[in-house]
């Protein structure tokens, strides 16, 4: 299992990409991250 709790992303602009985000992926489920092209999903440093 992976949980996620109160993740958030603001970058240097300012621009809040996520705000408190909270998930849980058990065992065997499969996870996606979508968005459109060049929204930065892969670069969450």
């Amino acid at each position: 299992m992976i949980e996620f709790r109160n993740v958030s992303k603001t970058y240097s602009t300012g621009t809040e990409a996520v705000h408190n985000a909270n998930f849980k992926i058990e065992k065997g489920e499969f996870a996606f991250l979508v968005g459109t092209s060049g929204s930065r999903k892969i670069y969450l440093n």
